[in-house]
């Protein structure tokens, strides 16, 4: 059992949990985790705070709760953009993945950036549990599809160009959106520009082709 909460058994506790899940992730989004109340998050997901309690340790319970809560988009928006098999060629398996992420961390952006500083401070375990089992869901289908068309990729080693291109794109998506680690070079580009740029370099080192 999580030491942040009570598990979530019954439906209609999974489905109260979802719903703060939701509301933290939300307020997240728009202040600081200090500023953010339970009450105010109670409130936006229609429990009392005592249901609150009733339910989880404390309000870093929060933070997990939002966490949860953008793992779980993400899951859903890549299994809609990249369903296991998959058609197209590699370099439209790459943006599917890519503008997934970007645009996922882009939009929950103040959330995550919360969420990390928390991991880096307070780390139980848990965030880097889920971490390691949405990977194992996303980069698992990726290397899946990548292996099925082995026969398109360039490199040498099908499987080790695989991985590094499964790395090139998540690491270079999250720091660039992230930490807008693209501002010390200087480069400034807009959403769909980083996606097609990302798609590039993913492409080319993976296929020996510009996409």
């Amino acid at each position: 059992m999580a030491n942040w909460r009570k598990t979530a058994t019954q439906s209609r506790s999974k489905e109260t949990e979802k719903a703060l899940s939701q509301s933290a992730r939300r307020l997240l989004n728009k202040k600081s985790f200090t500023d953010i109340r339970v009450d105010e998050v109670a409130r936006d997901a229609g429990i009392s705070v005592g249901g609150y309690y009733a339910r989880f340790k404390g309000k870093s319970a929060l933070l997990h709760l939002a966490d949860i809560d953008f793992l779980d988009k993400c899951l859903d928006a890549f299994d809609e953009a990249v369903p296991e098999y998959f058609t197209g060629d590699l370099s439209e398996l790459l943006r599917s993945y890519i503008s997934v992420m970007v645009h996922q961390f882009s939009t929950h952006r103040e959330a995550m950036l919360q969420i990390v500083q928390h991991v880096a401070e307070n780390d139980s375990g848990e965030f880097r549990q889920r971490a390691t089992v949405f990977n194992e869901h996303v980069h698992g289908r990726l290397r899946r599809i990548m292996a099925r068309n082995a026969s398109l990729i360039a490199h040498p080693d099908p499987e080790l160009a695989a991985n590094m291109s499964i790395f090139i794109a998540s690491a270079s998506a999250r720091d660039a959106v992230l930490r807008k680690s693209l501002e010390a070079y200087p480069i400034d580009l807009s959403e769909n520009e980083l996606v097609d740029e990302l798609v590039r370099c993913a492409a080319l080192y993976l296929t020996g082709q510009a996409s």
